[in-house]
């Protein structure tokens, strides 16, 4: 019965490692960048872009990251090569249909995005749902159309004041933008916005949360 029991387990941990190694594979993240709290991880996907992986520790609330990403108004002011964005629908309280305007580099023409938002706080943990919804929209005649974009924002407490926020996503910048430039300016970007995500996020007016599961 002993000897049952042992191969048994035996058996239960060579299978959890195969599938924990499996797993790793599968979820094959290379780290990019680390520095002032910011680590950003990659894996390309199958259109040969990118995805992205974003993280950093914050003395903040999870709740500031709503507060923060609400305040359209001040998005320029943190995420890199933004011009403007704007809320074309507030489908309800959670839910937004969103415009966002980027500078790119010259001779690259500037770029936009139009995603759906879906936003939820449940356990002291904010999740916010990006899906595209570009083609939905009409087309602006200056801008080119990121296409495909998708992401999860998430907000994990760690206790004593602190949280860990993090993003994944990727899509396709539209047009004719070669892989390598984009994956390059992907990775610069996101990495810059974290970087002032840390700081601004801070700002005593996003400390003021009103909000509750």
């Amino acid at each position: 019965m002993q000897c049952k029991a042992i191969k048994t387990a035996v058996f239960l941990l060579v299978f959890t490692a195969l599938f924990n190694s499996n797993t790793s594979w599968a979820d094959d993240w290379k780290l990019e960048r680390q520095k002032n709290n910011v680590s950003i991880f990659s894996k390309i996907s199958d259109n040969g872009y990118k995805e992205i992986r974003v993280k950093v520790i914050v003395e903040a609330d999870p709740r500031a990251l709503i507060t923060l990403l609400d305040d359209v108004a001040f998005s320029p002011q943190w995420i890199h090569n933004c011009i403007e964005v704007k809320v074309l629908d507030e489908v309800s309280p959670t839910e937004r249909l969103i415009n966002s305007f980027f500078a790119a580099p010259w001779p690259v023409k500037d770029r936009d995005m139009v995603f759906y938002s879906k936003t939820s706080f449940k356990n002291n943990t904010v999740q916010i749902e990006i899906s595209d919804r570009g083609e939905d929209t009409p087309h602006h005649s200056t801008y080119v159309r990121m296409q495909n974009m998708h992401g999860l924002w998430q907000a994990n407490p760690l206790g004593e004041g602190r949280s860990e926020i993090t993003y994944t996503g990727g899509g396709n910048p539209g047009g004719n933008l070669p892989t390598i430039i984009a994956n390059k300016e992907l990775i610069t970007s996101m990495f810059k916005t974290f970087e002032n995500l840390s700081k601004v996020i801070l700002l005593d007016k996003y400390q003021s949360i009103e909000i509750t599961e």
